[in-house]
């Protein structure tokens, strides 16, 4: 007879694929990435290629700037701590942003 593979779940006590307990990979917390992210959110801040991102990202005509409103109305809707009618917002500075 031939043995079947095991599906047992496996121990508590071994880590897991992708557990921040296994080398190499982390979770919550990393750092690692958190600099990478921040310096490359910076490099490109610095690019000049800001307001071309801006200009390519804005909706190509009515229909999908209702789609993305849409979106963006249902996400906030789903927020904790945020009220989802509102149309104003902090930046980084405390200052009070408001959505044209």
């Amino acid at each position: 007879m031939s043995k079947a593979k095991s599906t047992k779940s496996p121990s508590p006590r071994q880590p897991l694929p992708g557990n921040a307990d296994s080398p190499g990979i982390q979770g919550e917390g990393n750092y690692d990435a958190t600099r990478r992210y921040d310096k490359a959110a910076s490099d490109f801040a610095k690019s000049g290629k800001v307001d071309e991102a801006a200009r390519a990202a804005q909706p190509r005509d009515a229909t999908e700037a209702e789609q993305l409103r849409r979106a963006e109305q249902a996400g906030r809707s789903r927020s904790k701590g945020e009220d989802g009618d509102s149309t104003e917002a902090d930046d980084d500075d405390g200052d009070t942003l408001t959505r044209r």
